[in-house]
């Protein structure tokens, strides 16, 4: 019985895996390049998650678009990729109009 309950949990495990997990070590400027993009992205966090308010950005050029990863801060008081978990972040993805056409949350 306790084998089983140990591949369960292994399963669930792997199956959150997406295979990103660097976390972003300096957060980009909301009023800096990516202003509309993170605009954009923002928006749309606000409807989904609680925490918009204390997100970071990390904007990513995609090839029909950008992709946008809100990260969570959890830890204020910490420097650099420690101010989030490895699982504390949201994906908005955005056309090249800065409409968004996908979204995941991963924490």
């Amino acid at each position: 019985m306790a084998r089983c309950w140990i591949i369960a949990l292994v399963l669930a495990l792997l199956s959150g895996c997406d295979g990103r997990t660097a976390r972003m070590a300096q957060p980009e400027n909301p009023q800096g390049r990516y202003r509309n993009q993170i605009a954009a992205a923002r928006r749309l966090l606000e409807q989904k998650e609680l925490w918009a308010d204390r997100a970071e950005w990390e904007v990513v050029k995609a090839k029909d678009g950008w992709e946008v990863i809100a990260w969570r801060v959890e830890h204020p008081e910490c420097k650099g990729p420690s101010r989030y978990l490895p699982w504390g972040y949201s994906v908005i993805e955005l056309d090249s109009r800065l409409e968004t056409i996908g979204y995941r949350r991963k924490g």
